[in-house]
């Protein structure tokens, strides 16, 4: 017997260093990145929005790849076979041309890349890197620890057969990690750089040009390193200067992300209007900071995506604290669509626009996610701005009239009304879902 419990606490303590180590283990290079402001003008800066699949953008994407002779960088989870076989067309007219694959290791299984093109893309001298997301630190803590000290040792995501749910598959997944940065940089064929940030089927999109994509290059091409034993991984290329225009734009990461945004909604104010559209609201810090924003007279629309938790209780928090200026609707759902965020904040004649892969989380914005985005501080009054506020408020419009988010019924599921019932919504103290959502976000045993 007591060479049993001897081993019980043994495994007790072998579980709680693996949750405190990985925790609060130092980041992996390339991560939590604010970059240096680069100043665009507004011919550098295209923000893209149209069709279901936003076929502008892709067209963009292609004709990005079709004219480089330097580099092509992707970050993308899944890869659209369409983008693969121009990738493939490209190395075959370019040889010598580097092409690097950042990617999640998640194979199709789970909503990843077909295993057949990242085979083919490698086949073809293509650097392909699985990023291995062991190396963050973890979301869900309590359960990554036991994982660790069980399947960790030998489940290998690139020792899985593709399509198949394994019980050492479907136990990694658990883990909640993910590579969700979506973005593409290419050089132009004549000595300029481009930046796509957004996924094939996204609704929107930002193309960029100009010396911002050079820490998008440095980040990714370390994430890369860390991630595979591949030495033909081309250093970074330089770029210099600091560039002109009236915008000025810093590429974000992870915690970088949360920072700027918690910055952005402080220094709003009385007068000044926020826009929000994210899939998953439940980050504490950013609630207070968008009630506070609400106390100092700032006018908030919040545009969510309908789901269990943690929205529905968030979303009755906001309206119930808001005073009054904070509207909060649901945004309806697109097939084949995928969620980005969107942040606006209206700051005299000024607007600040946040846009990132990164929803408003816990497990997105505390440096345990891979997450990238850019900000925009511009003049009001240019191109981007104009669009960037126009594309809000037509997702805004497009929410059904009088559908506004209430967090007393708890659950929502997508085609339920979401009408505030008499009263106001539920305060936080009466609603069982409200404390379901906040254990989930403190412990990270959720899937949000």
């Amino acid at each position: 017997m007591r060479v049993i419990q001897i081993a019980l606490l043994l495994l007790l303590l072998a579980w709680l260093s693996l949750v405190f180590w990985n925790s609060a283990k130092p980041l992996p290079p390339g991560t939590h990145i604010v970059s240096q402001t680069a100043r665009l003008s507004e011919s550098d800066v295209d923000f893209l929005y149209g069709s279901p699949q936003n076929r502008g953008l892709l067209t963009r994407e292609l004709s990005a790849i079709n004219h480089a002779e330097q580099l092509i960088l992707l970050d993308r989870s899944p890869v659209d076979p369409e983008l693969a076989q121009r990738l493939l067309a490209r190395k075959r007219a370019r040889p010598h041309l580097n092409i690097v694959l950042v990617t999640d290791p998640a194979n199709e299984a789970f909503g990843g890349s077909r295993a057949q093109t990242l085979a083919s893309l490698e086949a073809a001298g293509i650097i392909v890197s699985r990023v291995r997301l062991d190396r963050l630190r973890d979301s869900n803590p309590l359960y990554s620890g036991l994982w660790r000290l069980s399947f960790g040792w030998w489940s290998d995501p690139f020792d899985e057969l593709p399509g198949q749910v394994t019980l050492p598959a479907w136990a990694r997944m658990k883990n909640h990690k993910a590579d969700q940065r979506q973005l593409m940089v290419t050089d132009d064929g004549s000595g300029g750089w481009i930046a796509v940030i957004a996924p094939y089927g996204a609704p929107a999109g930002l193309v960029l040009r100009g010396s911002l994509a050079r820490p998008i290059v440095a980040s990714e091409l370390q994430i890369a390193a860390w991630s595979t034993d591949d030495d033909r991984l081309p250093p970074a290329p330089p770029m210099g200067g600091r560039g002109v225009g009236s915008i000025d734009a810093q590429f974000l990461t992870e915690g970088g992300l949360q920072s700027a945004l918690l910055d952005a909604i402080a220094a709003a104010g009385s007068g000044d209007r926020i826009n929000v559209a994210v899939d998953s609201f439940s980050d504490r810090r950013l609630v207070t900071a968008v009630l506070g924003a609400a106390a100092r007279g700032a006018h908030l629309q919040v545009l969510l995506a309908r789901n269990r938790i943690p929205n529905p209780a968030v979303a009755g928090e906001l309206e119930r604290g808001g005073g009054g200026h904070i509207e909060v609707r649901w945004s309806r759902a697109v097939p084949g669509m995928q969620p980005l965020t969107l942040l606006i904040v209206q700051h005299r004649n000024d607007l600040w626009v946040n846009w990132s892969s990164a929803n408003f989380t816990r497990r997105n914005l505390d440096d345990l996610n891979l997450e990238a985005g850019v900000e925009l501080r511009m003049p009001a009054r240019c191109a981007p701005a104009r669009a960037a506020a126009e594309y809000f408020a037509g997702a805004w419009s497009n929410a059904a009239a009088g559908e506004v988010a209430s967090g007393a019924a708890g659950a929502v599921t997508m085609g339920e009304s979401a009408a505030v019932p008499a009263g106001g919504p539920a305060a936080p103290g009466e609603s069982a879902a409200y404390w379901e959502y906040r254990f989930a976000e403190a412990t990270g045993l959720s899937s949000f």
